[in-house]
């Protein structure tokens, strides 16, 4: 029997993404999540085992503990894989403990931690002599001062660790367009104990976004790389992907392949980058060490990144692959696109034909719907159901 594969987190399309692709090739599927009601993914057919763990959120030391107590039980040792930053966060903290039961990839230890907070990659950005926008850790009145007499508007205010932020603020970043709002949400971020720094907004609109996605071996090899353009966000301009394609940009795999080697990082990851219009220069936004968004992009261009993972780390690798044929296929979240694109036309980003062209020109790789697999789909809807009549209710009783 081949090893099982650990999916740790299944309330986002990250999840659902991974749980198919390695699904469709036979392998076992165990899909932990703590609240079930919006865990949409684990009613995935290809998921043999559903299982509910403690709140990362509340209790990290639990999930570990339930790992170590259970990692045993598997006839074959199994992959562990996080869909989340605080599941891969975990991971890198107790790599010692969990790698007795489960396989994942092993880097230096603190590296994960660096990447995925984002104040420790940009020392690390900066020690390795990264490209990344001006940027300001902001963690002191001084530091404030500082900021405010150096940096130019509008900026963004991006947290040390996004799952936490996002948890708080519903966003991604704050905007800031001039000094007195750069203040005040610096304040909140203050108020709410958060880390936090100022950065630079690189110009050009969404699609100056780019993606370079990558895996490397414990040997330290690049063995599979993968570029693609983002068209759209969700929330705009500052989101997650809602219709992104495959395009191969030579210069960015060179430049990624080239970061993460002085990085150091083992395993899969992605590197968002953004492409001055002026220049033409590519500069490192965010690295991300846990499974993609993009995954089922992936599986149309054949680049399975989890199966990838998930054979190198049985010992059984793969083949080289580095895909530099552009092809025809595009990410889609329908139910975020469709909200992004009315955003667009609203603050007049973009015309009804701009939004139309390019999704007619790309075959869709949906985030959530499969034909052979509808049942997330159904779950999906339920979920966003039952938050509009929560948000509905709440407004009556505001009334």
């Amino acid at each position: 029997m081949a090893s099982p594969v650990v999916i740790l987190g299944a309330n986002f399309y990250t999840a659902l993404g991974a749980i198919r692709t390695l699904g469709r090739r036979g392998i076992d599927i165990y899909a932990l999540d703590y609240h079930f009601p919006t865990a949409y993914a684990i009613n995935s057919r290809y998921v043999t085992k559903k299982i509910c763990i403690p709140d990362i959120n509340i209790d990290e030391i639990a999930v570990v503990e339930y790992l170590l107590e259970t990692g045993n039980r598997y006839k074959d040792k199994p992959v562990l894989m996080a869909t989340a930053d605080n599941y891969a966060l975990m991971i890198s903290r107790n790599a010692d403990a969990l790698s007795e039961f489960y396989l994942f990839p092993m880097n230096e230890n603190g590296l994960l931690e660096q990447i995925i907070d984002k104040k420790g990659l940009h020392y690390l950005a900066n020690k390795h002599d990264l490209r990344t926008p001006l940027t300001f850790i902001a963690d002191s009145k001084t530091d404030l001062e500082k900021i405010i007499a150096t940096i130019t508007y509008p900026c963004i205010i991006k947290p040390a660790l996004s799952h936490k932020f996002v948890k708080v603020f519903r966003h991604k970043c704050l905007f800031a367009s001039n000094e007195k709002e750069l203040r005040e949400a610096l304040e909140r971020a203050k108020s709410s104990q958060l880390e936090v720094m100022v950065q630079e907004i690189i110009p050009g609109f969404d699609d100056h976004m780019f993606v370079f996605d990558y895996y490397v071996n414990q040997s330290g090899a690049v063995t599979h790389t993968f570029t693609a353009q983002k068209l759209r966000q969700f929330p705009i301009n500052f989101g997650s992907s809602t219709l992104t394609h495959h395009l191969y940009v030579p210069q960015l795999a060179e430049m990624g392949t080239e970061y993460v080697k002085r990085i150091g990082h083992r395993g899969y990851g992605e590197i968002e980058f953004k492409k001055h219009p002026d220049t033409g220069l590519f500069y490192m936004i965010e690295i991300n060490a846990r499974l993609s968004t993009l995954n089922v992009l992936f599986d149309k261009c054949n680049i399975e990144f989890t199966y990838i993972m998930y054979c190198d780390l049985i010992g059984k690798p793969l083949p080289e692959l580095h895909v530099k044929e552009s092809q025809q296929w595009a990410f889609w979240h329908a139910y975020e696109d469709i909200i992004s694109s009315y955003e667009y036309l609203k603050t007049k980003q973009l015309t009804l034909g701009e939004i139309i062209k390019p999704w007619l020109k790309h075959r869709k790789a949906h985030a959530i719907w499969a034909a052979d697999d509808p049942r997330p789909f159904f779950s999906f809807i339920r979920v966003l159901a039952a938050k509009l009549i929560k948000k509905v209710a709440r407004k009556l009783r505001i009334a």
